[in-house]
């Protein structure tokens, strides 16, 4: 497979701890998709002068683990939303990282921002927690197949992962009585098999019993049984009134108790695809 060229991945931190580890996922992933690593540390939701942090240890221990491996540009730009999209689209970027977590004050993205951040983008967005990547070679990605008819983008990323380097994709789902139900799953993972099949994508059926109706926090809570690199979601297109209440399902995926990163991907017809 030829490889696309002159590709970058963008990385967002504070220098926090956080901001260290999606460094750290950020340069491993750059290396794994052959692609440029930008470091962005000036951002904010609102159009101002931010004061650059003070770079930790962290960051230059990294930075030195990489140097020679590929190619780290430090951006000394402030970005909002909007310039950081329109700067990622001028360097053909293919991915955002942002290390979240579950508190507010312990890293510039809690759940609440990071949505925030996710839910415009037309690249996927990757959230990881303070802990380093499990995998630095990402060799196992899970995805939940469901019922829904947006499963493809989904299964498209999590593809790329084989495509590039030979990871295997985990598919799981979950068995139902229904036969609308049983119908609707039966085309979907026909539809992802054929496309895995024409592709060459090595990939391994989870039928998941009994029942679950959050495949996706299943497999958070599973990861090590599947050696789980990370999980692709999709996120929420039409929120419900417990979405807004309680927050969407993939608030509470990302920043999740086993640090696990979540690529989230959103449905929209400008979506970001890798061309390989």
């Amino acid at each position: 497979m030829e490889r696309k060229k002159n590709t970058s991945l963008i990385v967002i931190t504070d220098h926090t701890a956080y901001g260290d580890s999606a460094v750290r996922h950020g340069a491993s992933l750059a290396v794994f998709f052959e692609a440029a690593l930008i470091v962005i540390s000036r951002f904010s939701f609102f159009t101002k002068n931010n004061p650059k942090p003070a770079e930790s240890q962290e960051f230059r221990n990294i930075l030195s683990e990489y140097e020679g491996k590929l190619k780290i540009t430090v951006s000394d730009e402030n970005f909002n939303p909007t310039q950081l999209h329109h700067f990622a689209d001028r360097n053909n970027s293919i991915m955002f990282v942002i290390g979240v977590s579950r508190k507010s004050g312990e890293t510039f993205f809690n759940r609440r921002r990071a949505i925030r951040f996710i839910k415009p983008s037309r690249l996927p967005v990757l959230a990881v927690g303070k802990e380093p990547p499990r995998d630095e070679h990402w060799q196992h990605v899970m995805i939940s197949v469901g019922v829904q008819r947006r499963e493809k983008e989904k299964a498209l990323w999590a593809g790329y992962f084989n495509r590039f380097g030979g990871a295997t994709v985990h598919l799981l789902h979950t068995v139902y009585k229904d036969e609308f139900l049983k119908i609707n799953l039966a085309e979907n993972l026909a539809f992802i098999n054929k496309l895995y099949n024409n592709l060459e994508i090595k990939s391994l059926m989870h039928e998941i019993r009994p029942r679950t109706d959050d495949l996706d926090n299943y497999a958070i809570a599973h990861a090590e049984h599947f050696n789980g690199s990370l999980l692709v979601v999709m996120t929420t297109t039409f929120k419900t009134f417990i979405d807004v209440v309680f927050g969407t399902r993939e608030k509470h995926l990302i920043a999740n108790k086993s640090s696990l990163p979540v690529l989230c991907i959103n449905e929209r017809d400008d979506l970001y695809v890798l061309c390989t």
